[in-house]
């Protein structure tokens, strides 16, 4: 089972996952499904996932191999050379793209559907902090003053706490506080 929460506030953004895989009754493990790409001064961007394990971890390599060719190709598109959060969400949906080009076909001749979804979030120096959630088809809707969280993963359970405590008003820690009991609601 995961949960991952991207909520949006006046002041920031506050993003929490859980770190439990499950791939059947009797196999459950510990994996992150938050990752961190931060450039200090200039942006933090925050990457959370749920879905098929290895169509998270094609995306996150696509992406990481792009940051560690910009090394020797330094004009070369990547995730932390983005004007904006929204150019930045659109890149990531295109590795989304890439991965599915490659894998659907496969996946689903063995009856496996092409399941991944993402929240992506942070802020660019300068740029009011933002929060999107990316489907499997690499498109993606954003956090708003009226809409302040995405969730995906289970999220029934977590979903009624922030329908009726949180709101883009509050302040980070009012953020966090409904955070942590939607998350503790859904496990």
């Amino acid at each position: 089972m995961t949960y991952c929460l991207g909520m949006l506030c006046r002041k920031g953004a506050v993003f929490l996952s859980d770190s439990r895989t499950s791939a059947g009754m009797d196999n459950i493990t510990m994996r992150t499904k938050m990752r961190i790409y931060e450039k200090p001064g200039d942006r933090v961007i925050c990457i959370m996932s749920s879905g098929n394990l290895s169509l998270t971890q094609a995306t996150l390599a696509l992406i990481d191999d792009d940051l560690l060719l910009n090394e020797s190709h330094p004009a070369r598109k990547h995730l932390m050379n983005r004007e904006t959060l929204y150019e930045t969400v659109r890149y990531v949906g295109s590795k989304v793209r890439m991965v599915e080009a490659r894998d659907r076909a496969a996946l689903e001749a063995d009856g496996f559907d092409f399941n991944i979804n993402l929240i992506v979030g942070g802020q660019i120096a300068g740029l009011a902090p933002e929060v999107h959630s990316i489907y499997p088809q690499g498109n993606s809707i954003h956090a708003s003053r009226d809409c302040p969280y995405l969730q995906i993963g289970e999220s029934k359970y977590g979903k009624p706490i922030l329908d009726r405590g949180f709101s883009y008003d509050g302040t980070l820690m009012d953020a966090l506080k409904f955070g942590i009991i939607s998350m503790d609601a859904t496990m």
